[in-house]
């Protein structure tokens, strides 16, 4: 019996939101003897496309021929036309889409009734005219959240959607000791509770919240210590000029970007803040985190609430300095609070984040949408 052909649809050429985990699906079907994936993703003229050389370094074999916009242009009817053949030519069997773009091309090619997508985004959201159109005729939808999950079967009661935990990679994120090389970098000591973000620096991710919060700390416990890890075009206004006018200079670090030894970083922290969802809804930064055993203290926001366990993963604040700083004080003088939550937080990424149960949960929605044709 040969296997079930599986197009990935991702409309968008840069490597930002959850461009890793469609990738990271499409490498564990690619393991598997009864799926045989293809992955298909944007492009543009004359600019780089990060996402089909990360393609090609997982030792994918993108299918070419299609632009794939991330946003709604005269572009989507060649894209239309090609996916077509594209479907004919290589016997496509099911296509899942991760993207609203693909989506919609997919479903005016008229591949509805064989469409999957997946959608990332943590919380609800209004859906406009677009949305509302594909979505109604796309086969089967599986969300990330449970709360989007809820709100899209309010929307559409007829229709088929799940909620599935998007993985992470245990082997490659878990817990490490300390690197000595990077204690020294950054001037940390080893006996003393680190904490530590990783996120984009820009005005809507709440710094003044983090550094007032910090602000409070440090009255608390002067030898705090705390790594700012990331870059971002306004970092010098949001994070560096306030941590020098506010006193901060001692006690934050600036990391900047990390990326060959981002792993040996983020196992510095003792635990972890995460105030704002980026592009990526599912949260990736605080799944990688919760693989290394690190607590997380997280705004009530977005998937943040399902993904943190208040009191046994991390703590959940309201976003304001005052909680911020009761729960990052409760971290650094509660050791048993602290070591309870780590081990916590590395038993639910076996659990829940493991990939190959998210793989076998991926490949029984393919089953169920073939059964149904």
């Amino acid at each position: 019996m040969s296997p079930n052909k599986i197009l990935h649809l991702y409309s968008n050429h840069k490597w930002t939101g959850p461009a890793d985990h469609a990738l990271n699906l499409v490498a564990l079907l690619k393991q598997r003897s009864d799926i045989e994936p293809l992955f298909a993703c944007g492009h543009r003229r004359g600019v780089e496309n990060h996402l089909y050389h990360k393609a090609l370094q997982r030792r994918l074999d993108p299918v070419k021929g299609l632009w794939l916009q991330k946003h709604l242009s005269w572009q989507i009817l060649p894209d239309v036309v090609r996916l077509r053949q594209i479907v004919a030519r290589r016997q496509i069997d099911l296509i899942h889409s991760h993207q609203d773009n693909d989506t919609f091309t997919g479903v005016l090619a008229g591949f509805g009734p064989r469409m999957i997508r997946t959608c990332y985004d943590g919380e609800p959201f209004a859906l406009n005219i677009r949305q509302k159109y594909f979505y109604r005729r796309t086969a089967k939808i599986m969300t990330a959240s449970h709360r989007l999950q809820t709100h899209l079967r309010a929307i559409f009661p007829d229709k088929d959607i799940e909620q599935i935990d998007i993985p992470v990679d245990l082997d490659l994120f878990q817990p490490l000791k300390k690197n000595s090389r990077l204690l020294a970098e950054f001037g940390l000591k080893v006996d003393r509770p680190i904490g530590g973000i990783v996120a984009r620096v820009q005005k809507h991710r709440n710094f003044e919240i983090l550094l007032n919060a910090i602000e409070q700390v440090v009255n608390r416990t002067p030898d705090f210590q705390f790594l700012i890890v990331g870059r971002g075009t306004h970092i010098n206004s949001v994070a560096r000029e306030p941590v020098k006018r506010q006193g901060l200079g001692k006690h934050v670090i600036f990391t900047g970007y990390r990326k060959e030894d981002y792993r040996d970083v983020l196992n510095l922290f003792d635990y972890k803040i995460f105030l704002v969802p980026g592009s990526d809804g599912s949260c990736r930064a605080v799944r990688e985190a919760l693989a290394c055993a690190k607590p997380v203290i997280a705004a009530r926001r977005g998937i943040l609430p399902e993904l943190i366990k208040d009191g046994q993963t991390g703590i959940l604040i309201d976003e304001n300095p005052a909680d911020l700083a009761r729960a990052m004080i409760t971290m650094i003088t509660d050791k048993d609070f602290r070591q309870s939550c780590s081990q916590a937080a590395r038993q639910y990424a076996e659990t829940v984040l493991d990939p190959d149960r998210y793989m076998e949960k991926v490949v029984a929605c393919y089953g169920s949408l073939r059964k149904q044709e």
